[in-house]
C-alpha cells in the first residue's frame, strides 16, 4: 500500500482545489518549468497522474495546479521517454477534461508504459448515477460538502460540477482505453488490486465509482 502525504482537505476539495486548479491552467507553463519536469519525471516508473494535493510516496505526482511533485498540462503529451513506465495510477482526474484529450493523453500514456505495465483509473459511474435517478436515490457526499435535495439535482450537479467535462460508463471508457492500445482491461472494487502497488491507493469514500486496471 503507497504512503500517502498532505490528503485533500475533504470539505475544501471542490472549492478551492478545482479553482485553482482551472485558473492556474490559464497560465502556460514556464520553459524553466517544462524543464524541471523532464529532468525530475524521469526518476520515475510510477505516475500518478492529477494528483492534487494527494501526493503518493515513490510516484512521479504530476498536476497542473502545482500541488504535485511535478507541474505539467496533462492535455499536452507526457515528458518521460517510451517504455519507461511500470504503473499509472489516476483518481477523480479524467472526468476533468474532455474524451479527446483524454484520448491523447492515454495514448501518450500507453506509450510511455513498458510492455506489461498497468494503468488504474478511478472515476464516477455514470451508469450508476442514472440508476440511482431512476430509482429515485439521492445520495450525498459529506468529504464533497454536497447535499443535492432531488434525483434531478443530484444527477444535473453530478456530471457539471467541480469542473467535470466527460462522464463515462464502463463501456465507453473500455473503449477508450482499447482506443489507445491497452489490453486485459478488467473491473476493479474500490482499494483492491492484484497489484499490491495498486492497493489501497483511492482517497474518497466507497461510492461504486468506475475502477479499471488495463495492461500496456
Amino acid at each position: 500500500m503507497a504512503t500517502v502525504r498532505n490528503p485533500i482537505p475533504r470539505r475544501s476539495y471542490p472549492e478551492t482545489l478545482i479553482r485553482k486548479a482551472v485558473e492556474t491552467a490559464r497560465l502556460p507553463l514556464t520553459p524553466l518549468l517544462r524543464l524541471a519536469t523532464r529532468s525530475r519525471v524521469r526518476r520515475f516508473d510510477k505516475l500518478h497522474l492529477g494528483s492534487g494535493e494527494r501526493l503518493l510516496d515513490g510516484w512521479a505526482n504530476v498536476d497542473i495546479g502545482g500541488f504535485g511533485t511535478l507541474l505539467w498540462d496533462l492535455r499536452k503529451p507526457l515528458p518521460i521517454k517510451d517504455k519507461r513506465v511500470r504503473l499509472i495510477y489516476t483518481e477523480h482526474f479524467i472526468e476533468h477534461i474532455g474524451r479527446a484529450d483524454a484520448r491523447r493523453l492515454l495514448s501518450h500514456a500507453h506509450q510511455a508504459m513498458a510492455p506489461g505495465g498497468v494503468i488504474r483509473i478511478s472515476t464516477p459511474d455514470l451508469r450508476k448515477l442514472a440508476t440511482d435517478y431512476l430509482q429515485g436515490k439521492v445520495i450525498h457526499m459529506e468529504h464533497g460538502d454536497w447535499y443535492p435535495q432531488t434525483p434531478c439535482q443530484m444527477l444535473n450537479e453530478a456530471v457539471r460540477f467541480w469542473g467535470h467535462v466527460y462522464i463515462y460508463d464502463e463501456p465507453e471508457l473500455v473503449q477508450l482505453l482499447e482506443e489507445c492500445g491497452f489490453s486485459d482491461i478488467r473491473r476493479q472494487r474500490w482499494g483492491e488490486s492484484e497489484h499490491h502497488e495498486l492497493r489501497g491507493l483511492e482517497s474518497r469514500p466507497d461510492f461504486q465509482d468506475l475502477i479499471l486496471e488495463a495492461r500496456a
